[in-house]
């Protein structure tokens, strides 16, 4: 089981490397850079060009991608030229509240999608089935930010029951965790009905019955814990993507974390900011996947016994 562990963090070394290649190119194709954010119109084009000589900025790109690889194994990632303050300290200082967005999102996911998937299973092709499906169609046809400003205007605006910005209380995380959450349900409602058709229509399921073991239990304990692997990937993924997905969510409800530093980086034109936020991102997302294929293991005894031989 540790070879399987090791060999999924190697892995990420060259996911991680040909990443931060992508995002450090893209970034440098947009008009602009630290320079014209920091000083702006204080500096005259020529000092401007001087100062990007003195710096290192007219270097080739390899070149200064390999300088910037270089400080971020010592943990340097730069510093904010619109917050004058590092990278990975300003990135650490909002994951804290995207990442408590993300997991209140896709529990909520899983509480609406779980229960409705299996009745969907258990009742195929019969109106139940179809107003699931219909239910999650509906969820994943709603744009977010439409349907976060609903809830705002009913829920905030109208009945003054939920904060609608900020996360200054507990109560605060319910909008926006309800805006994400019913989104992922979509998918995550499909998965799980699928998922439950294939194992319910198995011979030990039968067998089961046969034993005398009540529905409720053959179901919920014998059928579901075979269905995990597809729904714990799908949640996983879904995780992933509220950790990285969430700038929308994050603007219309002015949730102080990691998508929202990300917009105000691109609005001010703070590339090495941009450039932190999505490498670190993108490296909190792979890990949370292999942490997913580790979690296999532990679910499905057959993948623990691979890996333990």
């Amino acid at each position: 089981m540790h070879r399987y562990v090791f060999k999924r963090i190697l892995l990420l070394i060259p996911i991680m490397l040909a990443v931060s290649f992508v995002v450090y190119f893209i970034v440098d194709l947009a008009p602009g850079d630290d320079i014209d954010a920091i000083y702006g119109n204080e500096l005259t084009a020529e000092q401007k060009d001087e100062l990007r000589e003195e710096l290192g900025y007219n270097d080739p790109l390899v070149i200064r991608y390999a300088r910037y690889m270089g400080k971020l194994l010592t943990g340097d990632m730069g510093t904010s030229s619109f917050y004058h303050e590092p990278v990975m300290k300003l990135y650490f200082s909002k994951f804290p509240a995207t990442l408590n967005l993300a997991f209140w999102g896709i529990i909520v996911a899983l509480l609406i999608a779980i229960p409705l998937g299996i009745i969907a299973a258990v009742h195929q092709n019969t109106l139940i089935d179809s107003a699931s499906m219909i239910l999650g169609l509906l969820g994943m046809s709603m744009p977010n930010f439409w349907f976060g400003l609903m809830l705002i205007i009913l829920f905030s605006l109208t009945l003054g029951w939920l904060p609608s910005f900020g996360n200054e209380s507990w109560t605060s995380v319910i909008l926006p965790a309800v805006t994400v959450g019913v989104g992922q349900a979509a998918l995550l409602i499909r998965t799980t009905r699928s998922s439950m058709l294939e194992v319910i229509r198995q011979d030990y399921l039968r067998t089961v019955r046969a034993k005398g073991v009540n529905e409720r239990t053959v179901i919920y304990h014998h059928a579901l814990r075979n269905a995990l692997i597809p729904i714990i990937t799908a949640a996983g993924t879904q995780l992933g993507i509220a950790l990285g997905g969430s700038v929308v969510v994050e603007s219309v409800f002015a949730w102080p974390g990691v998508g929202k530093l990300t917009i105000d980086a691109f609005n001010t034109r703070d590339t090495t900011l941009v450039v932190g936020c999505l490498i670190l991102t993108t490296a909190f997302s792979s890990i949370l996947m292999m942490l997913i294929d580790i979690i296999y293991a532990f679910v499905d005894p057959r993948i623990k016994a691979r890996y333990m031989n």
